[in-house]
């Protein structure tokens, strides 16, 4: 028995290195499980309507998400390259505006001439400059790569999710099959209501944010609302992080400006996350904001931007398999046996 332990001790030990060193992959391969409950839920939608076979709704569904964003990007796609393009330019205003107020304070940005200092001194070499373009090339590109990976074990996951949960389920002992196989298909029902929920919120935010910035006079409203709507993803975090490039754009207007946007940013991220969200995503795995959070700081300490992009829906799914795999199955069902026994 002590051996038995010893091995198990060993062999989990293993295993959680393992599954540490190959983390990257495995969020990926999760990161494809969460588009395929997208694509599924579209599937079952369809096979309402449409009595077709299940990868020709499939197919449908796939190719009605394609032609909708390319007809945003047909539609909407310049008009967000020329307020994209505007907001750059402001941005190169402002930083001009600086240089002139540190050339007010005898701060020299251009030359070494005696009785100023120079920000080039402080500014990093060619060579490193160019380590660092290199560097976003590289990350630029396996942003590209890891996106079309994701992309097609979405497909995969999707055109046969059963088929791939039973083959899973088939690692497990018998009688344990038909438990795991329940608990992995409420797994998949959550993540699905889950994905729903927070894509139904993010064009909401959007929506709300852009019309909010279109009233009020903000420049570059509709990339300003497309940002917060994206980042709304990240629950928690997101509103905090789309809230920095709005209150920038706003800050130029004048204080009264400011002050108003600030207010109507507060209220709409108020009523959108404790009014719409637990309604829509009221079938939905809600946990607690605080492991929330933990979780999101978690991931973003142990796999950067992917880690915190998925840490809730991962949480989610691993408080599911808790529950019912090691409270209900586990602790609470020894302890009904040794109370019949008693």
């Amino acid at each position: 028995m002590g051996l038995r332990l010893v091995f198990i001790a060993v062999a989990a030990g293993a295993g959680l290195f393992l599954a540490y060193e190959i983390a990257g992959t495995l969020l990926l391969v999760f990161a494809g499980i969460l588009l395929a409950t997208v694509l599924d839920a579209a599937v079952m939608g369809l096979g309402r309507i449409l009595p077709i076979p299940r990868l020709v709704r499939l197919g449908v569904a796939t190719v009605a998400v394609v032609v909708l964003l390319m007809v945003g990007l047909a539609y909407g796609g310049y008009a967000l390259a020329t307020q994209l393009q505007t907001l750059v330019t402001s941005a190169v205003e402002q930083a001009e505006f600086l240089l002139e107020l540190l050339a007010d304070y005898d701060i020299d940005v251009g030359s070494d001439d005696e009785g100023s200092l120079s920000v080039l001194e402080y500014m990093p070499s060619p060579e490193l400059l160019f380590g660092h373009a290199q560097h976003a090339f590289g990350s630029t590109v396996a942003v590209l790569v890891n996106s079309i990976i994701v992309i097609f074990l979405g497909l995969f996951f999707a055109s046969n999710p059963a088929g791939y949960r039973d083959g899973f389920v088939k690692l497990i002992v018998p009688h344990r099959r038909e438990r795991v196989r329940e608990v992995l298909t409420e797994t998949g029902v959550a993540l699905r209501w889950w994905i729903v929920g927070q894509l139904a919120m993010m064009v909401l935010v959007a929506v709300s944010m852009t019309i909010m910035l279109l009233l009020v006079g903000i420049p570059n409203a509709i990339v300003l609302g497309v940002i917060a709507g994206l980042l709304n993803f990240i629950p928690y975090l997101g509103p905090v992080l789309a809230a920095v490039p709005i209150f920038l754009a706003a800050i130029p207007e004048g204080l009264a400006v400011f002050l108003l946007v600030a207010s109507l940013f507060v209220i709409l991220e108020s009523i959108e996350g404790y009014l719409f969200t637990p309604l829509v995503q009221q079938r939905a795995v809600h946990l607690p904001a605080a492991w929330s959070l933990a979780a999101l700081m978690i991931g973003g300490a142990l796999f950067g931007g992917l880690g915190i992009a998925l840490a809730t829906p991962l949480l989610a799914v691993v408080r599911i398999l808790v529950l019912r795999l090691y409270v209900e199955d586990g602790l609470e069902r020894r302890t009904a046996l040794a109370a019949q026994r008693e």
